[in-house]
């Protein structure tokens, strides 16, 4: 496993549970995502590619993918119309697993509890935006030296 240790007085402590492959100006369906990483939402057995967005405030899923997992999305906690750069939509905050998913023999998928904004108005990709879900793991994106060995460090921010 590639392995990420914090050096601390005399101490090395393993920094992340997992990677895998991040990859660089990837299409989804008519979407570019300039840093795509793999996660699954909830306990949907496919694996998505979703844009990964330091700068997105909230995760954001749209309304066909709430659909299929309706029986597992908690209550909304708060309401509200949010800003994108394909206008306003509005959605709902829920309570839902996002699980990265880390390469074979690369450690461990991470599943976090996560706060995600749904909106049926959202036909744009998957995004990881940073409160509820960012915030809460320890990440780093290593550019590799050269194409192909793009790597995605994850572990739980504790």
């Amino acid at each position: 496993m590639r392995q990420l240790f914090i050096q601390t007085n005399d101490q090395k402590i393993l920094w992340n549970s997992g990677c895998s492959l991040f990859f660089v100006s990837s299409r989804v369906g008519s979407w570019r995502l300039p840093v795509a990483v793999k996660c699954r939402i909830g306990s949907l057995e496919e694996t998505d590619l979703a844009l990964l967005d330091t700068g997105a405030e909230w995760s954001v899923i749209g309304g066909e993918t709430a659909k299929i997992l309706e029986d597992e999305i908690e209550s909304p906690t708060e309401s509200f119309t949010m800003s994108t750069r394909l206008g306003k939509i509005s959605g709902s905050l829920h309570r839902i697993n996002i699980s990265l998913l880390a390469d074979q023999k690369s450690g461990y998928d991470l599943t976090v509890e996560s706060s995600v904004f749904i909106s049926e108005e959202w036909d744009g990709p998957i995004v990881l935006g940073y409160r509820g879900f960012l915030e809460r793991i320890r990440f780093a994106l290593d550019p590799g030296v050269i194409s192909g060995e793009q790597m995605f460090y994850f572990g739980l921010a504790e």
